[in-house]
């Protein structure tokens, strides 16, 4: 009985880790007033993201939230409600992602692992926010960029929603660096580069 258990164990484990790869993205639509103002500001719904990385034959995430974190993929989903909306790419050529890599994400997540969330957005290493660690991570990396850098100004920051999360973050629209290099959830799911899978249509169970 105890083999028979552990085969079906290791069955699952396969199947779980099958479904994923290392350096898969998840795109969710959050929920807040940031959230709000980053819909607002993209026009798009997605306000965070994170990579995801097999650890044991287990989905884990990496993330900038506060602080940058590693939690498992079911956490992730958990956190986020059984309604949330959520969305999964990769890359269309995976080829470039290879064990040197993935080695060198690894000592790169250690680093950052436990750092404050940059809720100011600046192109800093020091803090980061979801989608910066996420380009960041390619970039350094693996050498993709997966979308263009934009600026603060290239965003719609004339909706209500925004101007109130700027009067809240700076003070005012005055000391907001319109120049500041930015890069958000919505320019990185619209990457030409990135292909959407659907791994939870499957079977939701393989994830716990």
């Amino acid at each position: 009985m105890l083999k028979i258990l552990s085969i079906t164990f290791l069955s699952l484990s396969i199947a779980v880790s099958a479904q994923w790869k290392n350096g898969d993205i998840i795109f969710t639509k959050t929920k807040g007033s940031q959230a709000i103002a980053v819909e607002a500001a993209t026009e798009s719904p997605w306000t965070h993201t994170a990579i995801i990385f097999i650890s044991n034959g287990k989905p884990m995430v990496f993330e900038a939230v506060q602080p940058i974190q590693i939690i498992s993929l079911d956490a992730y989903l958990k956190r986020s409600g059984s309604h949330s909306k959520h969305s999964f790419k990769r890359l269309k050529d995976p080829s470039s992602l290879n064990q040197e890599v993935f080695t060198k994400a690894s000592l790169w997540a250690e680093k950052h692992v436990g750092n404050n969330y940059d809720g100011r957005f600046e192109w800093s290493d020091k803090t980061l926010y979801c989608s910066e660690l996420v380009w960041k991570v390619y970039h350094r990396c693996a050498g993709i960029q997966l979308c263009p850098i934009k600026k603060i100004k290239d965003y719609n920051l004339q909706h209500q929603n925004v101007k109130q999360l700027i009067k809240e973050r700076y003070g005012s629209v005055e000391h907001l660096n319109l120049e500041e290099k930015v890069v958000a959830p919505s320019d990185i799911y619209d990457s030409e580069l990135l292909i959407e899978f659907h791994p939870l249509k499957k079977n939701k169970t393989l994830l716990k």
